[in-house]
């Protein structure tokens, strides 16, 4: 999960920002998650219908090498500790989130391995160490496009021989407006003299709240992908597609665009 950096520039009514305050987006998602979602994310609990179809799918073999990648309040490597898996890590970006996660292992006497790191940085873990990687919660859509193949090359690095990946990722068909806000977001970040960037979008609602700044440049954004993107993607980076599928298809009822899309992968 990805926040902001400290700086000191400044926004205009329009959202116009100054060279300072554009610095500012590196790591805007990280203090989100860190301040005004934490409480709503370090609470969560339980797998979703789809997610909970993916993990008892793949996750087959007991004594397998587990790794979450952003973990958040460690809600999904929580229960794949309730379902009998004992070799256990997960890391997140969010230190406040790991605190939180080391508290509850404390209380529960859990055998998860929590530790304070960066998908593009995963240097603390050997190659070739887990057997299963779940990178869910759509984390990789928090990382800047720039740096999402550098978070998939340590993906594919951590992995052995025969490893599975489960990946999320916000779905850009899921919602009817997402073309509308995308053509209304660039208009100003053009305006701002910004990079134009289609699937970039701000959050719309933060903690059950309208985002109503959504459209200045100093905003955290996340990135939708289209199926196509994610397959080609996830190819370049040498991993093999086994299933991909959106929370629509997986649990039936015909509404194949709704929600996230979720896929497994095996390294070529």
């Amino acid at each position: 999960m990805y926040g902001a950096k400290e700086d000191s520039g400044t926004v205009s009514n329009f959202g116009m920002v100054t060279p300072k305050a554009k610095s500012m987006t590196k790591n805007l998602n990280k203090e989100l998650y860190g301040s005004e979602l934490f409480h709503v994310w370090s609470q969560k609990k339980g797998l979703l219908e789809e997610e909970a179809y993916m993990i008892h799918k793949y996750l087959v073999h007991k004594d397998a090498r587990v790794l979450e990648a952003g973990t958040g309040g460690g809600r999904i490597i929580f229960e794949i500790e309730a379902l009998g898996f004992t070799n256990l890590h997960a890391f997140d970006y969010v230190e406040k989130m790991i605190e939180y996660c080391d508290r509850v292992k404390a209380e529960n006497s859990s055998p998860v391995d929590f530790a304070v790191a960066d998908a593009t940085d995963l240097n603390r873990y050997p190659s070739h160490s887990f057997d299963v990687l779940v990178y869910l919660q759509q984390v990789l859509c928090f990382i800047d496009e720039p740096l999402v193949d550098r978070a998939l090359e340590e993906a594919y690095r951590l992995g052995a021989k025969d490893s599975v990946y489960l990946f999320s990722f916000l779905n850009w068909h899921s919602k009817f407006y997402n073309p509308i806000l995308s053509g209304i977001v660039n208009l100003f970040r053009k305006i701002r003299g910004e990079k134009v960037a289609k699937h970039k979008l701000p959050w719309l609602m933060i903690d059950g709240r309208f985002n109503w700044k959504l459209l200045q440049g100093t905003q955290p954004g996340n990135y939708w992908y289209k199926k196509s993107q994610i397959r080609q993607m996830l190819a370049a980076a040498s991993f093999k597609v086994i299933e991909m599928k959106t929370a629509g298809e997986i649990l039936g009822g015909g509404k194949t665009d709704k929600g996230h899309v979720y896929v497994a992968c095996s390294k070529r």
